[in-house]
């Protein structure tokens, strides 16, 4: 089998045409994940998958933070030790919905030579761990649109922080935020499903508030919603949807810069590129107001003027400094952006909800009466004084605007940048 390291021409032609459609490009050689502006700002703009591609062969590229994985990438291994995760739990009995637009691969082989090289299980007729349902028929995908490289991300990654899980992948007719849409709607609908990953978003738009978006979302507390809060930094107007949703977990994104134990506010930064910032149209939610004022972060509460705080947790992002590998095809592709931490967060919700079980009670029991996984996250933290379900990441900055922006700072507490900060996945179990 070729291995090579980095996006073919077929993919690096595609990340070109992407960063050609939006106002900055991040990662390296790879899209910048900003939905494109509309001229009606009332209505949604087709989103855009948030995953930035290399090019560069394995031969001359070396991550300045060296993991144990393809190409000396981070593993999955890595990430479940630098996260604390629980290798006990696996998702089993648990279903994953990832929702994405169409690609020109084919998942399932692709999901099974990763899992193959990272000793997964295999997804076959005996161990039928993988669905696809695709919405678009097998209608042909332009190279404009093509989704491949979010879809080995979502597929791959999901899988391997939850490898019991069942994941169902769902196409979208589109890219067109209706499609998606339509196709987040059908996720809902799926056999124990107690997660759906978003890996895309579009610039906010002031309908977003109406019965079609956060009605949708809010009809269902009892399911996690999880979306990447972008790869354009914050220059102020740049925030995305689905992630400004109050019923919706929003993930923004952090650097590695060691795998070294304890994590320090060194060893992982805020990602430079990670979104985030004041949602334009969403006031702030009572979770994320109560907290403020009982955590007295009235700096950050001022600062937001009362709006919704995006995000609401971080995770690994930085394609240049910790990526990611994913198997499309028999090659290999270094892979980073705020979309990266969503299918793991994702996984990480499974295998809560399969702890959870061990306990007697139920994830959708306690999402529903807490009204939303968000309500869970942000009560326990200020349970917690010390912080100690969440890494609190405290340096580093998303400022991509011209003028000083206080709330592009990562610090102690809640920011708008890093949200409640990084996983301590382990410790954030057993709080329940």
């Amino acid at each position: 089998m070729k291995t090579t390291f980095g996006a073919s021409a077929q993919y690096a032609a595609m990340s070109l045409l992407i960063c050609s459609l939006v106002w900055s490009c991040g990662g390296s050689g790879g899209a910048g994940e900003t939905g494109t502006n509309s001229t009606d700002t009332t209505q949604p703009s087709d989103p855009i998958a948030f995953s930035a591609a290399y090019s560069k062969p394995v031969t001359t590229y070396s991550p300045p933070t060296r993991g144990s994985g393809y190409g000396s990438t981070l593993s999955p291994g890595d990430l479940k030790v630098h996260y604390n995760m629980p290798t006990q739990f696996t998702g089993a009995g648990q279903s994953i919905a990832i929702v994405v637009a169409p690609g020109t691969s084919n998942p399932a082989n692709d999901l099974n030579a990763f899992s193959g090289y990272y000793n997964l299980p295999q997804c076959t007729p005996n161990n039928p761990c993988f669905t696809m349902i695709d919405l678009s028929n097998g209608a042909k995908v332009l190279p404009s649109n093509d989704w491949t490289v979010e879809i080995a991300l979502d597929t791959q990654w999901a899988h391997a922080i939850a490898p019991g899980a069942q994941i169902i992948l769902i196409q979208a007719k589109t890219t067109s935020m209706a499609d998606l849409m339509a196709a987040v709607r059908l996720a809902v609908t799926q056999k124990n499903v107690v997660a759906v990953s978003m890996s895309w978003g579009a610039y906010e738009f002031s309908n977003e508030t109406s019965a079609a978006y956060d009605g949708f979302f809010a009809q269902y507390p009892n399911i996690a919603f999880i979306a990447p809060s972008g790869d354009s930094g914050n220059n102020g107007h740049n925030q995305i949807y689905p992630a400004a949703s109050p019923y919706v977990t929003a993930v923004g994104g952090t650097s590695i810069h060691s795998l070294s134990l304890p994590i320090t506010n060194t060893t992982e930064t805020a990602w430079s590129l990670g979104g985030g910032g004041p949602s334009i149209y969403e006031t702030m939610p009572s979770y994320q107001n109560n907290y403020l004022i009982a955590s007295n972060d009235l700096t950050v509460l001022g600062a937001n003027g009362h709006r919704r705080g995006i995000p609401d947790v971080a995770y690994n992002a930085d394609p240049n400094v910790s990526p990611l590998a994913v198997n499309i095809k028999g090659l290999w592709y270094g892979v980073g952006g705020t979309s990266e931490g969503v299918p793991q967060w994702a996984g990480i919700i499974a295998n809560f909800a399969q702890y959870l079980q061990t306990k007697g009670t139920s994830l959708p029991k306690i999402l529903a009466a807490a009204h939303g996984l968000n309500s869970v996250l942000y009560q326990t933290k200020l349970e917690q004084t010390n912080s100690l379900s969440f890494f609190d990441v405290t340096s580093g900055s998303d400022n991509t605007g011209n003028g000083i922006c206080i709330l592009c700072s990562a610090s102690n507490g809640y920011d708008d940048v890093s949200g409640l900060g990084i996983p301590n996945v382990g410790t954030l179990f057993g709080h329940f």
